[in-house]
């Protein structure tokens, strides 16, 4: 399965770059179309491992963030 990161900036936070490059040591990939980053994982466990990566990746960066995921 894929999740998808689709993230809202705002410029009294990170630039984007420096969030960019946070989300690239993750693992994530850019993504063109409506989101910005995309990983794949296999199992409950790994979804939930990301999710809480993400999370703290994204603490005191002043964004927020959406998560979907899709099979493809």
């Amino acid at each position: 399965m894929k999740l998808y990161l689709k993230i809202y900036f705002s410029s009294e936070g990170k630039s984007i770059m420096d969030v960019i490059k946070l989300a690239e040591k993750l693992g994530f990939e850019p993504d063109v179309g409506d989101d910005d980053f995309v990983i794949g994982f296999e199992t409950p466990e790994e979804y939930a491992e990301i999710t809480e990566k993400i999370h703290k990746m994204l603490k005191g960066t002043k964004t927020m963030y959406k998560v979907s995921t899709r099979n493809k």
